[in-house]
């Protein structure tokens, strides 16, 4: 059997205080041969329809900031935060691969595809296979961190664009699997 881990979050005050409905959400992390495997699930178990937006805060290591590019992006709208997270602009990703290390890059990527590659700068890439996210951030603060910025970028898989919407008894859930792959 592949080692694995399982966070649960059921209500409690301090949940109520900020998401006052009734659910269960866990989280599995497991470890298949070389592939970390992800999944949330979100069950609504009251008696009251609520929305809610997921993101996976992937805060992964590369050679540098610079040398960094996710690939699997171009031609996507996208939500630029970098300039106004309240009102961010949208775009569309001419790029081949997105990249970093010149600003702040915070932007949501709407409908994005279900696999997507980030370039550590080293000859090797991090693969990302997801289902049943809708959207995916890619994010470095820059010299909003100058002290380790250049050190990760995050290439996170959201349900962001749009919220789950999830009836009384309704259950919803994403996988993300990570894996290092030559170029």
């Amino acid at each position: 059997r592949d080692p694995e881990v399982e966070l649960l979050l059921e209500p409690s005050d301090y949940t109520r205080a900020m998401f006052p409905f009734d659910f269960k959400a866990a989280f599995t992390v497991t470890l298949h041969g070389e592939t970390l495997k992800t999944q949330l699930r979100v069950a609504n178990t009251g008696k009251e329809t609520f929305d809610f937006t997921a993101a996976l805060h992937t805060y992964i290591e590369v050679l540098s900031a610079s040398k960094a590019r996710v690939r699997g992006l171009k031609g996507l709208t996208y939500l630029d935060k970098s300039a106004d997270p309240k009102n961010p602009a949208k775009k569309t990703e001419a790029r081949e691969a997105v990249t970093f290390g010149e600003a702040l890059v915070d932007s949501v990527y709407l409908s994005s595809p279900p696999h997507v590659e980030l370039d550590v700068g080293t000859g090797a890439a991090v693969s990302i296979d997801a289902s049943g996210w809708t959207d995916t951030v890619v994010w470095n603060p820059h010299l909003t961190m100058e002290a380790c910025f250049d050190k990760f970028v995050c290439v996170e898989n959201a349900a962001a664009g749009e919220a789950v919407v999830l009836a009384p008894g309704k259950s919803w859930a994403a996988t993300a699997d990570f894996s290092v792959v030559d170029l």
